[in-house]
């Protein structure tokens, strides 16, 4: 199965073919693998069969060569097809690097759900990508790239790079909800992430910060494997599979285990836990040293010296030569 991204470039391309090709009647399954692939393939696009089913018959294609057009199309896609893209919520996110259409008119869309393209950048006379419409004051460009600032809930999905309407690279972007949590140095703490795992095919969970694994379960034999500097300070719930609950417990918390946390849970592909991260501050703990009582008196002994000597020798010295 191809991911989204690919499906939905495959949807646009063949979207913009379909009202230039007449389909007659359509191609049985071996007639031309083609549609029979791509049909299974990409199962939400309802023009695609007919879309290829006229391409078959343009070009009264062979079996053989059919997957031979199939296998050079993927390649096509895998082109300028980028992967996923995360930013967290009202922080930053770089959609690309600045893409060149030399003398062609460049083009930056958001592709809806619903079909429909939203701009969101448009090339200037110079050639320069400037922000439109209500990203204009939220999109930056610059020679180090395209930023979308203050991200929102909304921005979730995927972003075209249009060279005179040829797509040239799709993003996307996935929206994500970090909780704030907050522990003290020495104490455990629970980071949240819940996932339904009844009747589901999970077979492992994992948990990572700052690109490195923090913790991963596997589900068949519960065999537990750590990241570096965790070992013996993190677990989960040892039923988390019968509940759903795939918390993190981070027991004896550092200063340096300050981060955002990333919950994931492989169910045949990689998908995230709710919420997906969780955002954890460590306050160091203070000791204050402060003089106790005693200290006090053996100072103030030291520097009056031995008192009541003194004042033995002073009453020896008046009975001896005063007579009291």
């Amino acid at each position: 199965m191809f991911s989204r991204p690919v499906q939905v470039v495959l949807s646009s391309l063949l979207t913009r073919r379909s009202a230039e090709l007449a389909v007659q009647q359509p191609d049985s399954r071996w007639g031309c693998p083609l549609i029979y692939a791509a049909r299974n393939l990409v199962p939400d696009t309802a023009v695609i069969g007919r879309t290829l089913s006229a391409v078959c018959r343009s070009l009264r294609v062979l079996p053989v060569m059919s997957w031979i057009v199939l296998s050079i199309l993927v390649i096509f896609l895998f082109s300028f097809v980028r992967g996923d893209l995360t930013a967290a919520l009202t922080e930053t996110a770089k959609l690309s690097s600045q893409v060149k259409c030399h003398e062609e008119a460049a083009t930056l869309v958001r592709l809806l759900r619903d079909s429909r393209t939203v701009p969101v950048a448009a090339a200037s006379v110079n050639g320069v990508l400037k922000p439109v419409g209500e990203y204009s004051s939220r999109l930056d460009i610059n020679s180090s790239g395209v930023f979308l600032k203050d991200v929102n809930y909304n921005d979730n999905g995927h972003y075209e790079f249009l060279c005179s309407g040829t797509p040239k690279r799709i993003i996307r972007l996935e929206v994500l909800v970090i909780s704030d949590i907050a522990a003290s140095e020495g104490n455990t703490v629970k980071l949240p992430c819940f996932s339904v795992t009844l009747g589901e095919p999970v077979e492992s969970v994992q948990w990572e910060t700052k690109g490195k694994p923090v913790i991963r379960v596997k589900r068949s034999n519960q065999m537990v494997e750590y990241g570096e500097r965790f070992k013996d300070r993190v677990s989960l719930s040892p039923d988390w599979d019968v509940l759903g609950d795939l918390s993190l417990i981070l027991e004896r918390a550092q200063l340096e285990d300050q981060g955002d946390y990333f919950c994931y849970v492989l169910k045949g592909s990689q998908e995230r836990g709710d919420p997906a991260a969780g955002r954890l501050k460590v306050h160091q703990m203070h000791i204050e040293t402060s003089t106790t009582p005693s200290n006090t008196k053996d100072s103030c002994s030291e520097r009056s010296g031995p008192w009541w000597l003194f004042a033995i020798v002073a009453t020896l010295v008046g009975v001896t030569c005063f007579g009291i």
